[in-house]
């Protein structure tokens, strides 16, 4: 499967025709998890779900309660068919004095990703690590999908040949319906989106049209999930192991072919300043729009909802376009990122055809620390962590766009337990040394010293494939590749002296 995705031409009324379909299917969503959230708040008061202890005990005590919503009279539990077919029926309901969602074209094929969005939230929550279902705000819903089903859309026509949709918009079928046709532009049609597509129809299992915001208007987009032979590029993978080092915000890599350091996604921490400016201006504007929602302190006002009441907020008109064009920002710096970490993956690809990564989860590093902590100097440090440098540079992000690219050369990607403590071992005794984590240079028994990053990179491409646990370093082969890898990391560190890749050194440790 994979995913191709060309521009539509929309006119300003069929614009606000799309649009007007992603507002209800927005409100369908919101009423679902209401309901359910109620029913759900309603069980968890129970003494039997208290005595539940694990997840298979809530997952029983679920499904041995089954409860019902008015005007639907089948039984529903907190299981994805359920939960998919409750979507599904909201459909009927009336959007005003004579129209349904279903008079508005928004059919069961649209609403079963809806119901399987809103289901993958409530197994976070009930048998994940989910903290809370989430709801749609104005304009935060910007997907049509359609899956394909007795070789048709439904409420959606597809014509490859002439690159044309038909969207049914008032839910009626043959003569009675009423569509509009949205042309697919084929101006700036490249050789992969052709060769993607020439198996043609019957080669499309999904559907979705989608709609971003770009410079103040909305953009339209089809995206079309094909099942066959992903087109390429022209890019091979070399020979050999490859050891990948990943941190909060850089990427460390090790082969025989090279050795590189690099920051992930280096472009958006300019962006990043530019938020942060626009949304201390946004809070200010806020404050002095709205000054009867907040304290002499300048904390907001609580309120009583028991009671009825309500916190109105007024939105000047600098703050709306302080607000657009923080989302400008936003949407800038996700493209920068997602391109930064495709140009970097397609660069390490010739190092080698099997890449070894160490699997962390990157959550637990944006956690804040526990307790009070102080440094050498008593005084008190801060308990946040990596949060931000997450949030900017993706490392995860980057760890799937290279996974995907790797295996789709027919390459091996491995993923091993961080238990295996690259950057703590020591191939030249064969021991575990401990290491804070602002101590950046690594000196090994031999007395030579490395960049912890590196080094660790180069321990992770000398594990032992051959043990079932991946717990293992193959230290003959370190021994033969230490002076190759000493030699490369020097050039590199050469490099970063000259300026040629990233300024601040200090961070990295070189």
């Amino acid at each position: 499967m994979f995913v191709v995705e060309l521009p539509l031409k929309v006119e300003k009324w069929q614009s606000d025709v799309l649009n007007k379909r992603y507002e209800l299917l927005a409100k369908i969503y919101n009423y679902a998890q209401t309901k359910l959230l109620r029913q759900y708040i309603y069980l968890t008061q129970m003494d039997e779900y208290k005595k539940c202890k694990t997840k298979k005990d809530k997952s029983v005590f679920f499904k041995n309660h089954p409860f019902y919503f008015k005007g639907i009279t089948s039984k529903i539990t907190f299981s994805e068919y359920d939960v998919t077919n409750f979507v599904d029926k909201i459909i009927k309901k009336n959007v005003s004095s004579d129209k349904t969602y279903k008079d508005f074209g928004i059919n069961t094929s649209i609403t079963e990703y809806l119901g399987k969005h809103a289901w993958s939230a409530w197994k976070k929550k009930i048998y994940g690590n989910g903290k809370k279902v989430s709801f749609k705000n104005k304009d935060e819903l910007n997907t049509i999908s359609i899956r394909k089903k007795s070789e048709y859309f439904g409420g959606l026509d597809v014509d490859i040949e002439h690159m044309i949709l038909s969207f049914n918009i008032n839910g009626r079928t043959k003569t009675k319906a009423k569509k509009i046709i949205l042309p697919i532009n084929v101006k700036n049609l490249t050789e992969y989106e052709m060769y993607a597509l020439k198996d043609g129809y019957d080669s499309i299992n999904v559907v979705t049209i989608m709609r971003k915001m770009i410079r103040g208007n909305y953009k339209y987009y089809v995206q079309f999930t094909i099942e066959g032979e992903k087109p390429q590029k022209g890019r091979t993978l070399g020979k050999g192991n490859v050891g990948i080092d990943i941190g909060p915000s850089t990427v460390a890599i090790s082969s025989l072919n090279g050795v590189t350091i690099d920051t992930l996604a280096e472009k958006c921490d300019n962006i990043e300043d530019k938020i942060s400016d626009i949304e201390r201006k946004m809070d200010r504007s806020r404050r002095a729009t709205n000054p009867q929602n907040f304290t002499e302190d300048g904390q907001i006002k609580r309120i009583d909802r028991k009671k009825g009441e309500k916190r109105e907020w007024k939105y000047s008109k600098r703050y709306v376009k302080l607000h657009n064009k923080k989302r400008e920002l936003l949407r800038k710096q996700a493209a920068i990122r997602k391109l930064r970490h495709n140009i970097k993956a397609n660069e390490i690809l010739s190092l080698g055809d099997t890449f070894i990564v160490e699997n962390n989860p990157t959550s637990a590093w944006a956690k804040r620390a526990k307790g009070v902590r102080k440094n050498k100097n008593g005084k008190i440090q801060t308990n946040k962590r990596f949060g931000k440098s997450i949030g900017n540079h993706a490392p995860a992000m980057f760890v799937t766009i290279l996974q995907n690219k790797v295996e789709s050369l027919k390459g091996k990607f491995v993923k091993v337990d961080p238990k295996n403590a690259a950057s703590r071992f020591d191939f030249t005794n064969s021991d575990f040394t401990e290491h804070n984590l602002d101590e950046r240079k690594i000196t090994l028994s031999n007395g030579n010293t490395h960049q912890r990053d590196m080094l660790a990179a180069f321990n992770l491409q000398h594990i032992d494939l051959t043990n079932d646990d991946l717990k293992k370093y193959n230290v003959n082969e370190m021994i033969e590749d230490y002076p190759i890898f000493c030699k490369l990391e020097k050039e590199e560190i050469k490099r970063f002296i000259n300026g040629i890749k990233i300024s601040n050194k200090s961070n990295i440790g070189i």
